[in-house]
C-alpha cells in the first residue's frame, strides 16, 4: 500500500526537477528541453520511486548516486549551455539543498511521527513549494546573470558543492541510515547546519564578483558619458567661435548685399542671402532637451546614427530639472539607443530609421522603436536575447534600473518592428 512516505518521495523528486529547471540553462529551446527531460527523467523518476518502495529507504539512500545522481548529471550535461563548473555547481546546489530538506524532514519524522510519516509529508508538502518560490522570485534572474557575466572561478565553487554532496550522502546513508546509527546524529546535525551557511558565503562571494563586474561596466559607461559631454562642449565652443566670426563679417555682408540691391541684381542677392543662411546653419548646435546630461546623450547617439546613414525621428520633451537620478536615467537612454543603432546599421539604407519619443507628462515615458531584420526571441522575464542566446548587458542594465525605481519596461517585436517602452512613475 502506498503511504504518505511514498507520496512525499514522489513529491520531492518532482520538485527537485522543477527547481533545477528554473536555474538550469539549456542549449536547446524550452520546448525541446522540456520534451527531452520528460522522456528521460520521467522513467528515471518512476524507477527510483519503485526502487524506494521495493527495497526500502535505506537501500534507496545508499543507491542514490548510482540510480539517480549520475544518470541525471550525465543527461543534463548533454543539454547544458555551460559545460563547465557553472553546470556542476548548479546541479549540486539544487541537489544538496533538496537533500537538506529530505534529510531534515526524515529525521524529524523519525522522532515525531511514530511511523505514520505525517510530519515528513506535511513538511515536504510545504518546504519544496517555498523553496521554488524563493528560487523563482529571489534567485533565478540574478543567478543567470552571474553565470553570463562571470565565466571564470566556477571550478572551485563546483568542487565545494560536489564534496558537500558526497559528504551529505555518506554521513547520512552509508553504511546504513543515520536513524540506525544514532551515535553519529550530532555530526549529521552539524553538517546540516553547516551547509546553508556555506552556501550563503558562496553566494556572497558571487555577488561581490558580480558587483565588481558591474562596477567596471559602470566605469566604462561613465567614461562614455564624459566623452559625450566633452564632445558637446567642443561643439558649443566651435559654434561660438564660428558665430563670432559671422558677427564680425556681418557688416561687410550687409554692404555687399546693399550694393547688389542698388544695382538691381536681385537674383544674385537672393543667392547671396541663401549662401549666408547656409553658413549660419553650420554654426547651430541642436538642443534635444534642456537637461545638459541627457542632451549630451541624445546628441551623441543621434549624431552617431546619422553618420551611419540612420534617419532619426525624435520627439523629446524633458525639463532641465529631473525628479530622478539623471546619471542612471542617461544610462537607460544610452543603452536603448545603442541597441537600436546596432540593430538597424546592417539593414538596407531605406529601412535605417530610429524613432525616439520621450514625454514628461502625465509621467515620464520613453519609447524607442526600430525595424528588425528577423524574429526576436525573449527570455522568461521578457528580455530580448542577443546573439549568444542571453540578454545583453544593455538590456540587463535597463532591467536593473526598472527594478530599482519601480519603472515599467515592455519589449515588443511585431510587424517587423522592435520596440522598447519604459514608463517611470
Amino acid at each position: 500500500m502506498i503511504t504518505l512516505r511514498e507520496i512525499s518521495i514522489v513529491w520531492s523528486l518532482l520538485h527537485v526537477l522543477i527547481i533545477f529547471g528554473t536555474l538550469f540553462e539549456s542549449r536547446y529551446s524550452r520546448k525541446k528541453t522540456a520534451l527531452l527531460t520528460a522522456v528521460f527523467m520521467g522513467p528515471l523518476a518512476v524507477y527510483n520511486s519503485w526502487f524506494f518502495i521495493r527495497f526500502g529507504p535505506e537501500l534507496a539512500g545508499q543507491a542514490l548516486l548510482l540510480n539517480c545522481a549520475i544518470p541525471s548529471v550525465l543527461f543534463f550535461y548533454i543539454l547544458a549551455k555551460h559545460r563547465d563548473g557553472r553546470f556542476l555547481f548548479t546541479f549540486c546546489l539544487v541537489d544538496t539543498v533538496s537533500l537538506e530538506i529530505v534529510y531534515v524532514t526524515g529525521l524529524l519524522d523519525f522522532f515525531l511521527s511514530n511511523e505514520t510519516h505525517l510530519v515528513m509529508f506535511v513538511l515536504r508538502l510545504a518546504a519544496f513549494p517555498l523553496l521554488e518560490w524563493v528560487v523563482l522570485r529571489k534567485l533565478r534572474t540574478h543567478y543567470r546573470w552571474m553565470q553570463a557575466d562571470l565565466e571564470k572561478g566556477w571550478g572551485g565553487l563546483a568542487l565545494v558543492t560536489v564534496l558537500f554532496y558526497l559528504l551529505l550522502w555518506v554521513i547520512y546513508s552509508y553504511p546504513s541510515s543515520v536513524t540506525e546509527r544514532l551515535e553519529y546524529l550530532p555530526e549529521v546535525v552539524l553538517v546540516l547546519l553547516l551547509l546553508p551557511m556555506v552556501y550563503v558565503c558562496l553566494f556572497a562571494i558571487l555577488g561581490y564578483q558580480e558587483k565588481l563586474y558591474k562596477a567596471r561596466t559602470d566605469h566604462q559607461l561613465l567614461e562614455v558619458r564624459a566623452a559625450m559631454m566633452q564632445q558637446r562642449v567642443e561643439q558649443t565652443t566651435q559654434a561660438e567661435q564660428s558665430l563670432a566670426i559671422q558677427r564680425h563679417d556681418l557688416r561687410h555682408r550687409f554692404q555687399t548685399l546693399g550694393a547688389m540691391l542698388e544695382q538691381g541684381e536681385l537674383q544674385a542677392a537672393r543667392e547671396y542671402i541663401a549662401s549666408a543662411e547656409e553658413t549660419l546653419q553650420e554654426t547651430a548646435v541642436r538642443r534635444w532637451c534642456l537637461n545638459p546630461v541627457l542632451d549630451a546623450v541624445f546628441g551623441s547617439y543621434f549624431r552617431q546614427a546619422e553618420k551611419e546613414g540612420i534617419r532619426i525621428e525624435a520627439e523629446i520633451d524633458l525639463p532641465e530639472e529631473m525628479q530622478v537620478d539623471v546619471v542612471e536615467l542617461s544610462t537607460v537612454f544610452a543603452n536603448a539607443l545603442e541597441n537600436a543603432i546596432h540593430a538597424v546599421r546592417s539593414l538596407p539604407e531605406d529601412k535605417r530609421v530610429i524613432r525616439c519619443r520621450c514625454l514628461r507628462r502625465p509621467q515620464l515615458m520613453f519609447r524607442v522603436s526600430n525595424p528588425c531584420a528577423g524574429p526576436v526571441r525573449f527570455d522568461e522575464d521578457g528580455l530580448p536575447l542577443g546573439a549568444g542566446g542571453r540578454p545583453g548587458i544593455g538590456s540587463r542594465s535597463i532591467a536593473a534600473y526598472c527594478d530599482k525605481y519601480g519603472a515599467y519596461c515592455d519589449y515588443r517585436a511585431e510587424n517587423g518592428w522592435f520596440c522598447i517602452q519604459i514608463v517611470q512613475p
